[in-house]
């Protein structure tokens, strides 16, 4: 993952320098979303309950690829808050059951925080003069994990764990379809949510997101 980081900055070093005779308006360089969450259904008797949520907040820098500023590419950083609703039940950090219908809790929440690295590739049909447009970005976001937690509350017992095995490094494609204000946004993993090194926890539960970004100049 680390090399992700660098090859990003490379790119964002190397293209700040090639648009010295590039028009100077640039786009969208705040960014706010809010997702639905699913972790998928590849894992047998896996359920999914209430509503689980993503909110991102950051900023990108756009870096115009052309004169006209309809090409460019996007690199920012940001920070996101995610929280997951299922039936997967921790009795620790390296152990799960998974609750029936009938055992539904109160709380059964993972929650995680996370800085995020987004990587854009960006086509929009802007000018200087028009600020209502289509646009199509797509590319990649790494997130590292800083905080986590999981809550379990029923009738019989309350608790909570500092300590679970969700995998620190997260990376997956994203894509932003919209015009004006509204804009659809798609986020699949590409690896497992939780740590592969634990063998006991399924490493088929992959993040997907879908909700609204909003960008703002």
């Amino acid at each position: 993952m680390p090399r992700i980081i660098y090859c990003i900055f490379f790119l964002f070093v190397y293209f700040g320098y090639t648009q010295e005779n590039l028009q100077k308006y640039r786009e969208d360089q705040i960014y706010f979303s809010v997702y639905y969450n699913s972790l998928g259904n590849n894992l047998d008797n896996f359920k999914e309950n209430k509503f689980s949520s993503s909110f991102n907040f950051g900023f990108i820098r756009d870096i115009p690829l052309s004169k006209s500023g309809k090409f460019a590419i996007g690199v920012g950083l940001g920070v996101g808050i995610n929280a997951f609703n299922n039936n997967m039940k921790l009795s620790n950090s390296n152990s799960y059951i998974l609750l029936n219908n009938r055992d539904i809790p109160k709380k059964n929440v993972f929650n995680f925080s996370e800085l995020q690295i987004p990587f854009e590739i960006r086509w929009r049909n802007s000018s200087v003069d028009n600020y209502k447009f289509w646009r199509i970005y797509t590319g990649l976001k790494y997130s590292r994990l800083f905080s986590s937690s999981y809550k379990f509350e029923n009738e019989q017992e309350s608790y909570k764990l500092n300590s679970i095995p969700i995998n620190l490094d997260q990376l997956g494609i994203t894509l932003n379809i919209g015009f004006n204000t509204w804009n659809i946004g798609l986020y699949k993993s590409v690896n497992s949510l939780f740590n592969k090194k634990i063998q006991s926890f399924p490493k088929e539960l992959e993040q997907f997101k879908l909700g609204l970004v909003f960008y703002i100049l």
